[in-house]
């Protein structure tokens, strides 16, 4: 007979399940000039953040071709302006973030099976967590509800990497890594995001009106 506990986790996974079908389905029909507007304004939300401005070694999704936030200014801002700019690398269950070295870089990056550019595995590169460790993550999501909980893909690559890096940095005797997540409107959900004990809310969550959930201590 199965445990409540077992009973618990089998219902969040299917009403998390629920949630990704409902919102790919509305994002699959988002028009492009609106993610191309709201991606402009969340950008500029970003780049104006003091925790932003502050942080010298920072990680960026690199973004999916649409339905999602367009991050490739906030990368040209990271290289610009001198910053440590790291990406996702991903192998099997376990994600890295790896060094982008100039924009150059970027823009000849192979595409994966989600046609997202990726550097190929390989490929030796610099990860975050081998020297500096990382100031700030930003951070992709599928939903997210208003009190700024966030629904991912189903990897759980996110979760258990933000785990690693907090680990990194107590280790180490530094502050853990700020977390900025970016959502489209339509990613915004009224009810909320189902979770579990693994699920980690970013510390703050930037979306085309504003910022929802954000830490009292930020």
């Amino acid at each position: 007979m199965a445990s409540t506990q077992q009973i618990t986790a089998t219902s969040v996974r299917a009403l998390k399940n629920a949630l990704r079908k409902e919102t790919r389905q509305r994002l699959a029909q988002l028009p492009a000039d609106i993610v191309d507007q709201e991606s402009k304004r969340i950008v500029q939300r970003l780049l104006a953040l003091k925790e932003y401005r502050d942080s010298k070694n920072i990680s960026v999704f690199v973004s999916m071709p649409s339905g999602e936030i367009q991050t490739a200014e906030i990368i040209r801002d990271l290289l610009d302006s001198g910053k440590n700019c790291y990406i996702p690398r991903c192998d099997g269950d376990n994600m890295e973030m790896v060094k982008l070295r100039s924009w150059h870089d970027y823009e000849t990056l192979p595409l994966n099976k989600w046609k997202i550019p990726e550097p190929p595995l390989n490929e030796k590169r610099e990860t975050a967590l081998d020297r500096d460790g990382l100031d700030l993550i930003v951070m992709p999501g599928l939903a997210f509800d208003k009190s700024g909980w966030r629904l991912g893909h189903g990897k759980g690559y996110y979760d258990k990497y933000l785990q690693r890096a907090r680990d990194w940095s107590q280790q180490h005797g530094s502050s853990a890594p700020v977390t900025v997540a970016l959502a489209l409107s339509e990613q915004i959900v009224d009810a909320p995001v189902p979770r579990d004990e693994y699920d980690q809310r970013p510390d703050i969550l930037l979306t085309p009106s504003g910022i929802l959930g954000q830490v009292d201590e930020l």
